[in-house]
């Protein structure tokens, strides 16, 4: 595979962990060294870099530790400030030239949380000399500050995605099951990020910020159980906002893939798996520790 040619890494940022692969042709299916590395407390916070000294030590540590300088690097941002929409355009426009005439509309026929944003475009059906798109944005302020704080630490940026999009290509390329409507729900300690994907493409994103009032390492059997039950909640009105308000009754989730790095999230399949009716996938059939299943999953994108 072209993106196996040389040593490459892949980083998959969170607000409280940093998770890494490498990856060479040279090795079984091209990974040599995959890991963790916790961060700071509040380095990284609500998905930006909020202290970039502290951050920009701990990216050098491990890159020198691990020999990384010069390599080229592959990452994923934090979910939580991406936005998707479903908008129409002129059928004749070229790729480049949709993504020009979407930016000249910013402010006038569609708005965004935030301004300055990174956009990229996915073509759907054309209907009556309209195209339908699915535009993705994100802070471009976010990527930049990423960017440079890797490049100082010895790294090249190549691409930068984002970690909803890396577990659906490893489904895709390692499972990939006869399902149109998927649900990936990434529960990670701090958030989870649900994303609903239509014909293999992330039509719908939601990040909800998980709150604890103990740490998670000292939580009781009984917190622990209300803490998910919590959260299950929100999974399944998500599951009905598709159904009936995406979809307008027309279709279902009909598959849900579960991954993460939180410490219960077995007690979370099998829940999901008693109440509702659809399959529920955790990648432990091909992964030894579904955590890494983002970073995996990240290994996979070609250079674009």
């Amino acid at each position: 595979m072209k993106l196996l040619q040389k040593n490459r890494v892949n980083i998959v940022i969170t607000n409280r962990v940093l998770r890494y692969s490498l990856h060479n042709s040279s090795s079984p299916e091209g990974l040599l060294d995959k890991g963790e590395l916790n961060l700071p407390h509040e380095v990284i916070k609500d998905g930006a870099i909020v202290n970039r000294a502290a951050f920009l030590k701990a990216v050098s540590t491990l890159v020198k530790k691990k020999n990384w300088k010069g390599k080229p690097l592959y990452f994923c941002l934090p979910d939580d400030t991406v936005v998707i929409r479903n908008l129409q355009i002129p059928a004749v426009l070229t790729e480049e030239e949709s993504l020009h005439y979407v930016s000249t509309q910013l402010g006038h026929s569609f708005y965004l949380p935030f301004a300055n944003p990174s956009l990229a475009i996915e073509f759907l059906e054309e209907e009556n000399q309209l195209r339908n798109i699915l535009l993705y944005a994100y802070p471009n302020e976010k990527i930049v500050a990423f960017e440079e704080v890797f490049r100082q630490a010895g790294l090249k940026p190549v691409v930068a995605d984002l970690t909803s999009l890396s577990v659906y290509r490893l489904y895709y390329k390692r499972i990939r099951m006869e399902h149109d409507h998927v649900l990936h729900i990434q529960w990670n300690t701090d958030a989870l990020v649900v994303t609903a994907f239509q014909n293999h493409k992330a039509i719908f994103t939601r990040y909800i910020k998980v709150t604890v009032s103990e740490r998670q390492e000292e939580m009781t059997e009984q917190s622990t159980e209300r803490l998910m039950n919590e959260y299950l909640i929100e999974v399944r009105r998500i599951i009905d906002f598709y159904q009936f308000s995406i979809s307008k009754g027309q279709a279902s989730i009909n598959l849900v893939l579960l991954s993460g790095d939180v410490p219960y999230l077995p007690r979370i399949w099998k829940s999901l798996r008693e109440t509702l009716p659809m399959e529920v996938l955790t990648f432990t059939d091909i992964v030894q520790e579904v955590k890494y299943v983002d970073v995996l999953g990240l290994a996979l994108k070609q250079e674009v």
